[in-house]
């Protein structure tokens, strides 16, 4: 099992582990555009929602972009069998992780 640091302001971090990830996706919609859900196996329920910092639904440039889908995903596959914790380089600064 590995994690993924997630960069927040002022050289604070969240971790993200590796186990159980089903899915990494951006979501759009009408409430939560631009945050990052990552769901688990074996639920539809359990969730993470990641956050930028500064978020505001009618904002885009406070939203995170699909490529930053693609770097936590990449940072995942890399947090297995290597020594360290990936920090993925994503467009905004993690507000806040939330957990469902």
């Amino acid at each position: 099992m590995g994690y993924v640091k997630l960069k927040k302001a002022a050289g604070d971090f969240d971790i993200l582990s590796d186990a159980g990830v089903a899915t990494v996706k951006l979501v759009g919609g009408a409430t939560d555009t631009g945050k990052i859900e990552i769901l688990f196996v074996g639920s539809k329920d359990l969730k993470y929602t990641i956050i930028p910092a500064n978020w505001a639904q009618a904002t885009a440039t406070t939203h995170f972009a699909q490529g930053d889908v693609t770097k936590i995903n990449e940072a995942l596959v890399n947090a297995k069998g290597i020594s360290g914790n990936p920090v993925p380089e994503l467009s905004q600064v993690v507000g806040e992780v939330t957990y469902a």
